[in-house]
């Protein structure tokens, strides 16, 4: 009986520490990190797919920067609270083309290292379940829409590629 509970508790303490570092990164990936943010300190690292996240708080915006597991940056998500704090070609050319009654449940401006940016506009209908994401260039023009009803309205490096 002993050496069960020995057991028992080598197991949940083995769970409890594997969950504690399963969001923090290698130490390359943070270093990439800390060349790009140097003054950022409360971070918190998390993993989706084959990508490490750091997830912070900067000049009031939440931000989501994305490494490869080789520490390469493949893109930053950046929450943004209202069509003014777009391009002004993007929030004229979004008003132009929908029409209420539709909320706008988020936006978030999408940077990458070697690609244009990309400002994304993720609505909803009012009274539906439809939910549509609208993609647009800094210059107003609608890249690309998703109708995300009903699936994962979740952002990913392979939507961009």
């Amino acid at each position: 009986m002993k050496k069960f509970k020995l057991s028992l508790l080598a197991g949940l303490l083995l769970i409890i520490s594997a969950s504690v570092f399963a969001g923090t990164p290698p130490v390359k990936v943070q270093e990439a990190f800390k060349k790009m943010y140097s003054k950022v300190t409360n971070i918190e690292w998390f993993r989706k797919s084959d990508y490490h996240i750091a997830g912070f708080v900067s000049d009031n915006q939440v931000k989501d920067v994305w490494f490869s597991k080789d520490a390469q940056w493949i893109m930053t998500e950046t929450d943004v609270e209202s069509l003014e704090k777009v391009p002004a070609p993007v929030a004229k050319a979004f008003m132009k083309s929908e029409t209420p009654p539709i909320q706008i449940r988020y936006i978030k401006i999408i940077t990458f290292p070697k690609m244009p940016t990309v400002i994304i506009i993720d609505i909803e209908e009012e009274n539906s379940d439809k939910e549509i994401q609208l993609f647009y260039a800094p210059d107003g023009t609608l890249l690309k829409s998703y109708d995300v009803t009903g699936g994962s309205s979740e952002i990913y490096p392979e939507l961009f590629g």
